[in-house]
Parts: C-alpha cells; sequence; structure tokens
C-alpha cells in the first residue's frame, strides 16, 4: 500500500513532470478518467505560476510583446519548478533564465527589464526601517564628519542600465504610450526605494552612483568626497557631496549612521 507521503510524492511528479505513476492512485468518474482527473491539478499549477509572472513583470510583457512573453514564461515554467512555499518568490531566477536561454538570450533587454522589475518587488517587500532626519546629521559635531558612514535603507535598490527600459516600465505602470527601446550611449546607474508604501525609482548620475554605491561598501563621508574628486574640482567637492546627501536622507535613503569605529 502507498504511503500518504509517498502519494503525494507521485501527485507532485505527475503535476512536475507528468510522471504517469500516480495514475493507478486515481480513481476514474463518469466524466473523466484518471489521467484528466489529474490533468486538472497539472493545468492549475502551471497556470497559476503563469499568471504569478504576469503581475509580477508587466515591463517585461509591454517589452516582449504578449505572445513571446507568454513563450519565455511557459519555458520558464518548465525548467524552473517552484522551490518555495510563497509563491512571491517564483519569478527570482526569470532574469537569468532569459539572459542565458536561447532565443530571449539574443535580447539582452528582456533580461535587463525583468532584473529592473525584480529589484521593485524587492523595495517594495523590503521590511519597514525608519530613515534618518536631515536635523541629526545636521546636529554631528563637524569632528565627527570625515569618519561617518552611512547606513543604507532595507528597500534600496541598485542597478546599471544599458537602455530605457525603466522609463518603459513607468509609462506601463501610468498606462501611457510605450516608448521605444533606446540604448543608452553608457551605461547608467539607477535605483529603487520605498517611501510611504510607494515604490519609487529613477536613474543617478554618474557621480551620484559612484558614491552610493561607496556608501554601500563602507565608505566614510571623506572616501565619499574623494570619489566625487573624479568628477568636480576639489572646491566644489563639499557643496555636492551636502547636496547628495540632503537628497538622500529626504528620499528616506539613509537608515543610520554613526562614526568609524563605532
Amino acid at each position: 500500500m502507498t504511503t500518504l507521503a509517498g502519494l503525494q510524492r507521485q501527485m507532485q511528479a505527475h503535476v512536475l513532470r507528468e510522471d504517469s505513476s500516480a495514475l493507478d492512485a486515481v480513481v476514474a468518474s463518469a466524466d473523466a478518467d484518471a489521467g484528466r482527473r489529474l490533468g486538472i491539478y497539472t493545468h492549475a499549477y502551471r497556470a497559476r505560476l503563469l499568471g504569478v509572472l504576469r503581475n509580477d513583470f508587466p515591463g517585461l510583457r509591454a517589452l516582449a510583446g504578449e505572445d513571446e512573453f507568454e513563450r519565455l514564461a511557459r519555458a520558464y515554467v518548465e525548467a524552473a519548478p517552484s522551490t518555495h512555499a510563497n509563491v512571491r518568490w517564483y519569478g527570482a531566477r526569470l532574469a537569468a533564465f532569459a539572459r542565458e536561454r536561447a532565443p530571449w538570450s539574443t535580447r539582452a533587454e528582456l533580461a535587463e527589464m525583468a532584473g529592473l522589475e525584480w529589484k521593485l518587488g524587492l523595495a517594495f517587500d523590503a521590511a519597514d526601517q525608519a530613515s534618518v532626519e536631515f536635523a541629526a546629521l545636521a546636529a554631528l559635531p563637524p569632528a565627527d564628519w570625515p569618519t561617518l558612514r552611512l547606513t543604507l535603507h532595507a528597500s534600496l535598490q541598485r542597478a546599471r542600465l544599458t537602455r530605457n527600459v525603466d522609463a518603459i516600465r513607468r509609462a506601463v505602470d501610468r498606462e501611457e504610450a510605450v516608448p521605444a527601446l533606446e540604448p543608452f550611449a553608457s551605461p547608467q546607474g539607477w535605483v529603487t526605494w520605498r517611501r510611504d508604501s510607494i515604490v519609487r525609482h529613477r536613474r543617478l548620475d554618474d557621480d551620484e552612483a559612484a558614491a552610493l554605491d561607496a556608501v554601500a561598501q563602507g565608505a566614510t563621508f571623506a572616501d565619499l568626497c574623494t570619489h566625487l574628486c573624479r568628477w568636480h574640482a576639489p572646491e566644489a567637492v563639499a557643496a555636492r557631496a551636502a547636496t547628495l546627501l540632503r537628497r538622500w536622507v529626504e528620499d528616506g535613503w539613509i537608515a543610520g549612521y554613526a562614526p568609524a569605529g563605532e
């Protein structure tokens, strides 16, 4: 006699791989044989995952087109069975799949869009975290600033874009006409974050992207200013650093701060 656990494994094998070992355990009815009855679950599993991908990647759908997105999503469902109890995380590998699997690997913009949209989701789902007020930073003694290290908010996600996929996704969100795909002359920094339960995103100037990368890697405020010297004259660096920091604080990007060593 098949144990409950054994039967569950057989059902899973049928749903994932259409393995026939579970057929003998299913009783046929007047309306459907065992294969048809099991097929209901096989279809429902795939339909649910396809629905999740359609919901999580609207920009990819717009960029690829409905038919091509459907082919990509179905190929992903067949190649990547769900491994997490929460279906929210099912699309985590879609960007890598599109980047590596022909014929979609010939269209690098698809993987770039999928990666961007996954980061939007991560920003939305990030843990709640308080942000620093600018008055608290302004009250620090001048001697603390050179060794000051900043902690970025948990929702902050960064990327480097080679095409205007962010503009395409924004148009989809706003139900506006989708712009044509355009490559950038050089990669551009991009950031997304959550503020007041709303996910926002924007591109970064080159100096801001480098400064933000430095902060994420544990740079001090003095290190940040050194990075900015690549783009600005020494006498302009302090003002640019202050401008960036104020904007980051006002946007809620800074969750904490401390002098180095604390």
